[in-house]
This record gives C-alpha cells, structure tokens and sequence, in this order.
C-alpha cells in the first residue's frame, strides 16, 4: 500500500528535481576570463563579443552578476599551434590627383596579386559558455566551441565563437563546435 501512494505521488509530482529550461528572455550579466584564471585585453574582446550576440539574440544586459537574473562564464583558452603559410598582401589600391605640378589628371596605382606567401603563427582557440541562475551554482546551459586561426584575428575570432554558441542556444549539445 505505502509502495502504490509513494509511486503515485512521484507521477504527479511536479518536476522540480529536473535542471530548469535555459531562459529565452531575461536579464543577463556576461563574465569573461582565461581557463587557466585571469582577465586581460582578450578578455575584453570575449565579453563584448558574447554580449552583442545574447543581446541579438532577445537577452537584455546588465553589468554585475548581483543585478541581473542570470549570468554567463566564459572561459577561453588560445594556444599557440605552429604555423602556417598566407599569401603575401599586394598593398591598396589608390588614385592621387596629377602627377606633375600644375597638370591636369590623376594616377591610379593598382596592385598586382602575388604568388608569394609567408608564414604565420597559428592559435587555437577554445571557448566555453557556462549559462547559471543568480546565486545558484547548477549550470543551466552549456556550449563550447574552437577554431584555429592566424595569431593576429583575436578580435574577429571572439565575435565568430560567441555567435556559433549563441547561434545554437538554448540547444544543448556536448558535442564542440567546430568554427572555421
């Protein structure tokens, strides 16, 4: 008898036990920091970037996590990979007015493509979004992603791993998303 009211008080039990539902509007603060600990320029980068993509995506942004009803933890990781080859930049183009005092015209200076390249030094760049309700330590939503670039796109790198994860949201995958 006891058996038979326990099994049926657990079938209308309300589901509170379960992780809560990744929220789809809502206040958020977005923290950022280095895997290994620490916060720098790239941090900075990596904060903005996240930032412009919930906000894009219907969040509303507060700074501090004790004002905002959720917060977001990013922790990223670059590494150095090697090395790879680029095709040497050929320069801009532009047009100056005459050539020679006192004439009329101008000179339009083209550059030509080169076959030449160099190399330059690759990164690995590995992000982790952590997604936790104020004051509670339960991660709600979780997403990664990595991508190997040239050394000297940190920037644009930040914004392309944030919009891939933010991209997918609220979807929770373990799997890690690959970023060209």
């Amino acid at each position: 008898m006891i058996a038979s009211l326990i099994l049926v008080g657990t079938l209308f039990m309300p589901a509170a036990s379960l992780a809560a539902p990744p929220p789809v509007e809502g206040t958020l603060s977005v923290e950022a920091s280095r895997a290994g600990g620490g916060q720098d320029a790239s941090s900075d980068q990596f904060r903005d970037a996240a930032a412009s993509a919930l906000s894009a995506k219907g969040f509303t942004l507060l700074d501090g996590a004790d004002h905002a009803a959720y917060r977001m933890e990013l922790l990223f990781s670059v590494s150095e990979v090697g090395t790879g080859s680029a095709r040497a930049t050929a320069g801009s183009a532009n047009a100056t007015s005459g050539g020679v005092a006192g004439a009329v015209g101008s000179v339009v200076k083209v550059p030509l493509p080169s076959r030449k390249t160099h190399a330059v030094a690759l990164e690995k760049t590995q992000l982790e979004m952590r997604l936790r309700k104020r004051g509670e330590e339960e991660v709600i939503w979780r997403g990664t992603a990595v991508t190997v670039r040239p050394a000297d796109t940190q920037g644009s790198t930040a914004a392309d791993l944030c919009n891939a994860l933010i991209r997918a949201y609220p979807f929770q995958s373990d799997d890690v998303i690959g970023v060209p």
